[in-house]
């Protein structure tokens, strides 16, 4: 199974909060794990554990203020590519939220919303996973993503409208006062869920300045992203790490633990479902350079010596004995016996 892990674009407005906090930005480099280049790349996806240590630096240094407020004040919906424009290109609010509560996989796979219509406007449910408890004692966090999913609905409206009832799963805090007056609501705490309430005309509000076309357009491509997420999420460790060392210019760059960082989880847990599997990096690696190696000899274009330098190994003698090993045969009679013939 795909290993959960989220956009690094969450991160952005992350980092928003923690220089309001005069946080240097190296130190939330340091929570995450990763660097600049990393997270600036749309398709790098970052570990939730790397979230749950940014959330623990930002309670650490700013708990008594509202960072769920900070937080909701510094979104901005395209931050958040595809997701976020199919938000801001939907017809009304109700429609935007649906959309979100349903595509937001493709940024967070385990925090679930769901939304509901009631006899008089809409209703939408946060639902965090088991292994997520520590935003809860945090408690900043689950608010601070409800509170976006207001200040974005207000955003996209133009109207500073407020939920008619609110309600967490924590205890009041310190910063709750301030939050209360974000939302212009009183709030629920200790309730048994965390959950938003707006009465109808609010969820009727329509999106300003939206292409309702190209919204649908991008909404039907959310969803095809979002089905390609599910089936590979049935994909298998091998497959993942197979993918990740054949996409490497040079067999051998990565090491287990450079592997584990592209999939999100410490080399430990990688080397673990490994070996649940019945493999090993080990012979992951070997299984890709002996691809590699028949291929590149089958085309002819390069040299051996240049091809033992892209299968990274440390002279043409070491890929000579490892090509032995994989077909019996020198990697020049191989390539004799099997080289692509041109076509006439």
């Amino acid at each position: 199974m795909r290993p959960q892990t989220l956009q690094s674009s969450i991160f952005r407005t992350l980092f928003r909060v923690g220089e309001s906090l005069d946080i240097p930005r190296s130190r939330l480099l340091e929570a995450t794990g990763e660097t600049e280049e990393r997270l600036a790349a749309p398709d790098t996806r970052v570990s939730y554990e790397a979230l749950r240590r940014v959330w623990e630096l930002l309670v650490s240094v700013g708990g008594a203020w509202p960072l769920g407020v900070r937080l909701a004040e510094s979104l901005e919906p395209t931050h958040f590519g595809l997701v976020g424009y199919v938000l801001v290109n939907s017809p009304d609010l109700r429609t935007a939220m649906v959309r979100y509560c349903r595509v937001n996989t493709l940024l967070d796979p385990r925090t679930g919303w769901t939304t509901t219509a009631t006899p008089s406007g809409m209703r939408a449910e946060l639902r965090l996973h088991p292994d997520d408890a520590w935003a809860v004692k945090l408690r900043h966090p689950p608010e601070g993503l409800l509170l976006s999913l207001v200040a974005t609905g207000r955003t996209l409206t133009g109207t500073h409208w407020s939920p008619r009832r609110v309600r967490f799963a924590h205890p009041r805090h310190g910063a709750s006062a301030a939050v209360e007056d974000f939302l212009g609501t009183p709030i629920e705490y200790g309730a048994s869920a965390y959950v938003m309430e707006a009465d109808e005309p609010i969820p009727s509000l329509p999106i300003r300045h939206a292409d309702i076309d190209l919204g649908n357009l991008l909404h039907a491509r959310a969803e095809a992203a979002l089905a390609d997420l599910h089936a590979s999420e049935r994909r298998t460790w091998t497959e993942r790490v197979s993918e990740v060392l054949a996409a490497q210019p040079r067999t051998g760059e990565l090491g287990p633990a450079e592997v584990a960082t592209r999939l999100a989880v410490s080399e430990r847990t990688l080397q673990r479902r490994l070996r649940e599997e019945g493999a090993s990096f080990a012979g992951l690696e070997d299984a890709v350079r002996k691809e590699r190696a028949f291929q590149l000899l089958r085309d002819g274009q390069l040299a051996q010596f240049e091809i033992a330098f892209l299968l990274g190994f440390s002279d043409p003698s070491a890929f000579t004995r490892a090509f032995r090993r994989w077909s019996g045969e020198t990697p020049l009679a191989w390539q004799k016996a099997h080289a692509s013939r041109p076509e006439t």
